[in-house]
């Protein structure tokens, strides 16, 4: 058989949690397995919190069973005019790579609206965002009824580092919905 002289090449094509599970240090740094879905919990928050520069807070619920949701009011979005016409959901879903690691992920935006033409962008402002994630159980080893437990301090470990700290005057209110514990992190 005639070798056409192009090399062959083996694309051996991976998900997001199969990377995950290979070289979790790079995504979660040091923290344990039982800490990652709180390590997504505070990415959710802060990437909301980024959306909503001018707002000081986010609401964020551990879900009983495993589920997170978080929503924050007054955020913007912005995407080039030359987009592909997604809506401002999808684009806000896009941002958020550790979606992937969810069972089913549904980010609402209200008002959905028609965005404004600034310049060669498309500008969305004024959003009430919610997402929801349930999070995937065969990533993390642990029993979803685990996740949460204690998880307000847990969280509050989190949010204290670097890495997923949020601007000084903006705060993370967390309920947790099991054992009905709130505060405002950090």
């Amino acid at each position: 058989m005639a070798d056409n002289g192009l090399p062959r090449l083996r694309a051996r094509v991976r998900s997001v949690s199969d990377s995950v599970k290979a070289h979790p240090g790079m995504y979660f740094g040091a923290f344990p397995a039982a800490d990652w879905p709180l390590v997504i919990a505070a990415w959710t928050a802060t990437d909301l919190l980024r959306l909503a520069e001018q707002t000081s807070r986010v609401e964020l619920t551990l879900h009983t069973g495993g589920g997170l949701s978080a929503s924050v009011r007054g955020a913007r979005v912005t995407a080039p005019i030359s987009g592909d016409g997604r809506p401002v959901g999808d684009i806000i879903r896009a941002g958020m790579w550790y979606t992937e690691l969810s069972r089913s992920t549904v980010v609402d935006v209200a008002p959905p609206g028609e965005p404004q033409l600034t310049g060669d962008e498309l500008l969305w402002s004024g959003l009430d965002v919610t997402i929801r994630s349930e999070l995937d159980p065969g990533l993390f080893g642990v029993p979803a009824a685990d996740w949460w437990r204690d998880g307000v301090t847990r969280l509050a470990a989190v949010l204290a580092t670097p890495r997923h700290r949020p601007a000084d005057w903006q705060r993370v209110h967390v309920t947790d919905e099991e054992t009905g514990e709130t505060a405002d992190l950090p």
